[in-house]
């Protein structure tokens, strides 16, 4: 049923091979006048580790209520050279207030540029905003995107990289921000609710498409279990929208200086994106002693304090400038190949508000909702994934079943650390057992159809198990029912994804 189970031993050659020519291929962008540029690096291992793992497990949302005040934080106006951050950073010694060290921040924020790419499609946004028309800056990602950890919405660096676009380029209240940050989530749960989220269908009419979208997954994607094809997706999708909007991957960076910038940059280049990493800015300049983790990052290791969302700004607005700076490109073209694969793209989600005649769903003793996985941060009337099917202890043991046509199917459940509450399930297509793919750090045992729901790290997050991934749409009936011994336990099916 798993094409994809094969991926990753090919993919982990086709890295290899993309990553050698990323490393090779520096600063080939030679639209700008180059500012120095770390080294890329290329000898991170795209297999998760136990700290990775963790990382995913514990990046719980943070549940501040949505700040109301306008940002106080401006971002630095020069480019290329950059000013101190306003906000006010945690100082260690007198030396970080005097002059002569502030060079280490400009070099710090040049060093996350890697390229400019393709400078068409920006060059057109920035004039319609200079023009007054409407413009929307959109960020997708986990919970570093969502703002876990800064003291307002305003401190985050999605809120001060769009503030930044708008005081530069825009002309007033023509530049419209949508945050689609999700914490603790891997793109694979990006690319299901990307037009939920990231279009403003549900808040808008007619539909509207985003014009800057930022793709930040790159330290959520550890426990992807597409090994980067969801990822590649989200690109080929966002960047097929019919308002031909820009695309940034944003690579942010975890103490333990894991991130996935080396699977990720060789898409980058394929499709002759912006990329920007923090990693290339922050974890040098921590080993030279001018920043400390505890000034960038929270003690958590994972997400970054308000001085931390300024840098992170800056390394954004500093690519800002130097593409405003560069001529501009003719035109941008789609390429027609893909580096990973892109067999989720166009995903639709499928939960209980779904209307489609053609999907036909008998909830059987899923019929309770479970409203653990919260509202988005700074956003409390939007819920996560409130829209669910979940079997509670004396819910009964008929299945949950569903027919519809599709070549591709993702489920996202809840994952519980409550060892004796939390129940498994098991899969069947069209009647017979399969055994969905979870994650590179999920072991099942071996030949069992089942998904298990309790997790010792698990803190009622999604969790993503591949149920179908085919090369062709056929007609399909999936059930999912109790595991044996589990019929008085619960499991929560969040949302479905497919594709046809």
């Amino acid at each position: 049923m798993i094409k994809g189970r094969w991926r990753q031993t090919l993919l982990c050659g086709t890295l290899a091979a993309m990553m050698s020519l990323s490393a090779c291929a520096k600063e080939d962008d030679a639209k700008t006048t180059a500012a120095p540029t770390s080294a890329v690096e290329t000898t991170a291992s795209t297999e998760t580790t136990p700290e990775q793992t963790t990382a995913s497990e514990t990046s719980a949302a943070v549940t501040t209520e949505a700040a109301t005040t306008e940002a106080s934080t401006e971002a630095p106006t020069e480019a290329p050279t950059k000013v101190a951050p306003t906000t006010e950073a945690p100082t260690t010694t007198e030396e970080k207030t005097t002059e002569a060290p502030m060079d280490f921040y400009d070099k710090m924020i040049a060093d996350s540029f890697i390229q400019t790419g393709n400078t068409a499609r920006m060059h057109k946004i920035i004039e319609k905003a200079k023009q007054g028309e409407d413009v929307t800056i959109a960020y997708i990602g986990g919970s570093i995107t969502e703002g876990a950890l800064a003291t307002t919405q305003e401190k985050t660096y999605a809120r001060l990289s769009y503030q930044y676009f708008a005081d530069h380029f825009g002309t007033g209240e023509n530049v419209h921000f949508l945050n689609a940050g999700f914490s603790g989530t891997p793109s694979t749960l990006g690319i299901i609710r990307y037009d939920r989220d990231m279009l403003t269908s549900g808040y808008t009419t007619p539909v509207t498409y985003p014009d800057i979208i930022f793709i930040e997954f790159a330290v959520n994607d550890g426990d992807d279990p597409t090994f980067g094809e969801a990822y590649e997706s989200m690109i080929r999708q966002a960047l097929n929208a019919p308002n031909e909007p820009a695309v940034f991957l944003l690579f942010a960076v975890f103490e333990s200086e894991f991130n996935l910038q080396d699977r990720l940059m060789p898409l980058g280049k394929h499709y002759d994106l912006p990329m920007i990493s923090i990693k290339n800015a922050v974890i040098p300049q921590i080993h030279a002693g001018n920043i400390t983790n505890r000034e960038f990052l929270a003690r958590d290791g994972y997400h970054p304090m308000d001085y931390g969302h300024q840098i992170m700004c800056d390394c954004i607005t500093y690519c800002f400038d130097r593409i405003a700076e560069a001529e501009p490109d003719a035109s941008y073209t789609m390429p027609e190949t893909t580096v990973i694969g892109n067999s989720f793209e166009n995903m639709t989600m499928i939960d209980t508000t779904i209307t489609d005649p053609a999907i036909v769903i008998d909830p059987g003793s899923f019929t309770a909702k479970d409203k653990t996985s919260g509202v988005f941060q700074f956003d409390n009337k939007r819920e996560k994934l409130g829209d669910n099917w979940s079997h509670t202890k004396n819910g009964g043991s008929e299945s949950f079943t569903m027919r519809l046509n599709c070549k591709s199917l993702i489920m996202a459940y809840k994952r519980s650390n409550n060892k004796t509450a939390a129940g498994a399930v098991e899969v069947l297509v069209d009647g017979e057992p399969v055994k969905p793919l979870i994650s590179p750090s999920f072991n099942q045992k071996a030949n069992v159809a089942r998904v298990e729901s309790y997790s010792a790290g698990g803190w009622n997050n999604p969790w993503l198990a591949i149920i179908l991934d085919e090369e062709t749409a056929a007609d399909h009936t999936i059930e999912v029912k109790m595991a044996e011994g589990d019929e008085e336990k619960e499991f929560t099916i969040f949302a479905f994804g497919y594709t046809k």
